[in-house]
């Protein structure tokens, strides 16, 4: 067995259980991170359904369009229901219910399934439902070996295009032109694409969180945060620097060594069996104490991994322990409104030997 197929054999198998330990007979999964997560396809939402549906003896059926027939590589103990566009997926519906036989309880990715894609599902009879993305929630926090240097694969594509685009950032080019240059070194050094909308947020635009790049010229004096993420093998790595074009004022730098000292402190007091709220507590301590407390509006971290954002959140009101395998942001910000913002964010992964940083690149200032 190759080394792919048995991790995905693994992770199977560790689905099952869990299904049977909640007394769940089928979870249906749709296409996205959790289809990846257990079977290694990777297919994007659709207007064609497509469904994989694994009961709790081990059985999966496919519900794909012909033309998806060829992409799949199955196991043994899965079936391909196919169907035609010009029939439709319920032409193979019948044929479905009958492998399945009875279901009593059905687990669904209740924040990614569609109103399609659940009224098919529903035509089989179902009895009870429930959230089956959190049958996969411990599975999926605890990243593997494997797992690991895919994302630091992303985290080198990040840097490397990063530093090859810094010479175009200048005062008169445009937000999108950035932007657009930065996705370009990524594809070239293998992203598959780009898990959300680069941010390329520069002058009062840096004061917008989700600043995503826009028309704006780049001007003298503006601080730019860039918040990118680059997408390897399936996995994401999410990077945020900000950069100074030519002279920034006292009060730019004065912030940007605020951000600095909260992201340095934040990575460098975390330990295995540390709560998740209590991480978020030392930035926003520093931070606030510096009198900008007001200023850092949203959560500190979050998951990475198969998506952009999942478990675990490093914020304040998750009391959850940071244990070996989980992956995460720290990515502290300042904004300040109608003037500029800072946030500076690294990837990091608990580990049995402690806590590692993805990144190489450090929190210094650069200014073009």
């Amino acid at each position: 067995m190759g080394v792919y197929k048995k991790m995905y054999s693994i992770r199977r198998a560790s689905v099952l259980e869990k299904m049977n330990e909640n007394n769940v007979d089928l979870m249906v999964f749709v296409p996205g991170s959790n289809l990846a997560y257990i079977t290694g396809h990777q297919f994007s939402p659709s207007e064609r359904l497509l469904l994989y549906c694994l009961q709790s003896n081990g059985q999966g059926s496919y519900i794909v369009p012909e033309l998806e027939k060829t992409t799949l590589n199955v196991t043994d103990d899965d079936r391909i229901f196919a169907y035609a566009d010009e029939k439709g997926p319920h032409s193979v519906l019948q044929q479905l219910k009958k492998q399945l036989g009875l279901i009593r309880q059905i687990g669904v990715e209740e924040h990614v399934m569609r109103l399609f894609e659940w009224k098919f599902i529903n035509e089989l009879g179902i009895h009870q439902m429930m959230n089956g993305t959190m049958l996969l929630k411990d599975l999926r926090i605890e990243k593997d070996a494997e797992e690991i240097i895919r994302m630091r694969r992303a985290v080198q594509v990040l840097e490397e295009s990063l530093q090859a685009t810094l010479p175009s950032i200048k005062a008169g080019k445009k937000e999108i032109e950035i932007a657009a240059r930065l996705e370009y070194e990524m594809k070239m050094r293998g992203s598959q694409g780009t898990p959300f909308s680069t941010i390329v947020a520069s002058g009062s635009r840096g004061a917008l969180p989700h600043g995503r790049a826009s028309d704006k010229v780049i001007e003298d004096g503006d601080f730019i945060v860039i918040d990118f993420g680059a997408l390897v093998d399936g996995y994401v790595a999410d990077m945020t620097r900000t950069i100074g074009v030519g002279s920034v004022s006292k009060q730019q730098r004065e912030v940007y060594n605020v951000v600095k000292d909260a992201i340095t402190q934040s990575i460098r007091r975390i330990e295995l069996g540390m709560r998740a709220c209590d991480i978020d507590a030392i930035a926003r301590q520093i931070i606030t104490e510096a009198g900008y407390g007001v200023n850092f509006t949203h959560r500190l971290g979050h998951g990475i991994g198969l998506d952009g954002h999942e478990d675990p959140y490093i914020a304040s009101s998750n009391e959850e322990k940071i244990t070996s395998g989980m992956s995460f942001t720290i990515e502290p910000g300042i904004y300040i409104e109608g003037q500029f913002g800072v946030r500076i964010e690294d990837n990091i992964v608990a580990t049995d030997q402690g806590i590692k940083n993805l990144m190489t690149m450090d929190y210094e200032l650069i200014i073009v």
